[in-house]
């Protein structure tokens, strides 16, 4: 089996503003593996403020013996397109050989225009026209009743979320985001945040609270269950080292009740489709996180 790891960089159709950070072109990594004349591919994602990992970091590790805690999304493509090569050779589509049902993937889009309310219902509403059946809003201090309270006004009946990204202190998330009717208020702490500051937000707000930087694997998946900490989890397969232990942690959210969302890295349509096919499973039941990728 060989392998080959192809550097991209792909400007985007506009800037992507969520807190901590601004992408207007994004690196990466297309990983091909092949046996005979059967390739199987995986995708690698730079994204800044979101993770240290780089595509020097990725490719570093690609030639090594990577460390998962600290090359997660590295290791992810490389196995990404292993187990895709896997599933061709054995005449399996990725989602059957994941053990999960074939079909059309509900998706939302992601509307992450921080600090920019016009921008912001701007595009909500275009997105929500093109068909994306949820849309989540990129918010933080300042930033979230007016934004959240102008979208709602606008799209009355689509379900919306809101994705802080960390970037609120304990105590901080106004009381006022349960007028909106979120869907859930995604990561409003930051990752290293005890989990007894996400349980008190829970007990003292009626909105439902989702992790995402905090959860990184199975052991944090428990732990987070166990403490009550969330009543959601977006799962990015490429933050939990590949496929096989995100289906792992989709089984460990469904014994523990949580409403898992399928969530993506800016990908080309090479990642997304490894996405959609993880997002297949019955766990998942928000609409994922999955624009299409022509959008970027």
């Amino acid at each position: 089996m060989s392998r080959e790891a192809f550097v991209i960089e792909i400007p985007l159709r506009g800037e992507y503003l969520a807190a901590g950070h601004t992408v207007t072109s994004r690196r990466g990594i297309v990983v091909r593996v092949t046996a005979g004349d059967v390739s199987g591919w995986g995708e690698f994602v730079e994204i800044p403020g979101y993770s240290a990992e780089t595509v020097e970091t990725a490719l570093a590790s690609m030639e090594g013996s990577p460390l998962t805690h600290v090359n997660p999304a590295a290791v992810a493509a490389v196995r990404t397109a292993e187990l895709d090569l896997a599933a061709k050779r054995e005449g399996l589509s990725l989602a059957q050989k994941l053990g999960a049902t074939s079909g059309l993937v509900a998706a939302g889009a992601v509307v992450a225009r921080l600090g920019q309310l016009k921008g912001t219902v701007e595009e909500s509403a275009h997105r929500s026209s093109e068909g994306y059946r949820k849309i989540k809003i990129k918010i933080g201090p300042g930033f979230d009743i007016e934004p959240l309270s102008a979208v709602r006004r606008a799209l009355p009946d689509t379900p919306l979320a809101a994705d802080a990204n960390g970037s609120y202190s304990p105590g901080e998330i106004p009381r006022q985001i349960d007028e909106i009717g979120l869907l859930y208020l995604e990561q409003p702490y930051p990752s290293h945040t005890d989990w007894r500051e996400f349980a008190e937000l829970r007990s003292r707000l009626n909105t439902p609270i989702g992790l995402d930087e905090s959860v990184t694997g199975p052991p944090t998946m428990r732990t987070a269950i166990a403490a009550e900490a969330c009543d959601v989890v977006t799962m990015k397969p490429a933050r939990f080292a590949g496929l096989i232990q995100a289906v792992e942690m989709h089984d460990i959210g469904v014994a523990g009740g949580i409403g898992l969302v399928a969530g993506g890295m800016l990908e080309t349509g090479i990642g997304r489709a490894a996405v959609a096919a993880y997002a297949r499973l019955p766990g998942f039941v928000f609409h994922a996180d999955l624009s299409g990728s022509d959008r970027y």
